[in-house]
């Protein structure tokens, strides 16, 4: 079997609190969010694709020094047998197995839990799940799919979460980025939609530096770290369920 495969890191430590691991990139996505800073795996191309072979390879190679296997990209449930045949191997090989998602695959996550193979989900949820708001910002409706239908299959991403809490490790990333997703409004309707799961919601910073897909954002500074704890803070005195971190350069 092959899959698309954007890149792999053989060693992070950023991915999984606390813990060592392998990231593999499955390149092609679905939203193209002006923001991504990884513009240059978001398509299926030819050059992408891997033998899972040479993939399970890389793993083994790494197994002695990490915990788990992070797997992103781009979107990695977009693949879904590749996806699940790597985290099967990952599991026999007694690591522990993460996905990093924009959860508009809940049927790729549902496989995963049913076979016990998710310890951890990062799902990015990039915006308010309302129409305007979330197209503007993911790019994400086309002819074959409209952005009702993205945001119901996030929406039935968050339900399963909801039910499988106590046995995956979750957490939530919205990035704050100024003129596109930055008001305390549409905070606070992500706050709403993720109030009662059990989580870590992790504001993140973006980042002016990075290349991204839309090159007139690379002019714009990153917020403010007072700015990411107000908006924390305005969170929390509104729904003092949430726990909330802040993810700084």
């Amino acid at each position: 079997m092959q899959a698309y495969i954007g890149n792999i890191i053989p060693l992070s430590e950023g991915d999984l609190p606390n813990k060592a691991c392998t990231v593999i990139l499955f390149a092609g996505c679905d939203f193209c969010c002006p923001y991504c800073y990884s513009k240059d795996i978001l398509d299926f191309k030819e050059e992408f694709l891997k033998d899972l072979k040479e993939v399970k390879n890389e793993i083994i190679k790494n197994a002695d020094f990490i915990d788990a296997v992070i797997f992103s990209g781009g979107e990695p449930c977009l693949q879904r047998q590749a996806l699940l045949t790597l985290a099967r191997f990952t599991k026999e090989n007694d690591l522990k197995v993460g996905i990093e998602t924009n959860g508009s695959r809940p049927y790729s996550i549902k496989s995963l839990i049913n076979e016990n193979l998710l310890d951890f989900i990062a799902l990015d949820i990039k915006a308010p799940l309302k129409k305007n708001i979330f197209q503007k910002v993911t790019k994400s409706g086309t002819f074959f799919k409209t952005t009702n239908d993205v945001i119901n299959n996030i929406r039935q991403t968050l339900k399963l979460l909801k039910e499988n809490e106590n046995k995956i490790q979750i957490e939530i990333r919205t990035t704050i980025v100024p003129g596109l997703i930055f008001r305390k409004e549409d905070i606070f309707e992500i706050a709403k939609e993720i109030n009662e799961l059990n989580c870590i919601w992790v504001l993140q910073q973006f980042i002016d530096e990075k290349q991204v897909v839309n090159p007139t954002l690379i002019k714009l500074e990153s917020p403010k770290k007072s700015f990411l704890n107000d908006l924390k803070n305005l969170c929390q005195k509104k729904y003092n369920n949430l726990r909330i971190d802040i993810k700084t350069v």
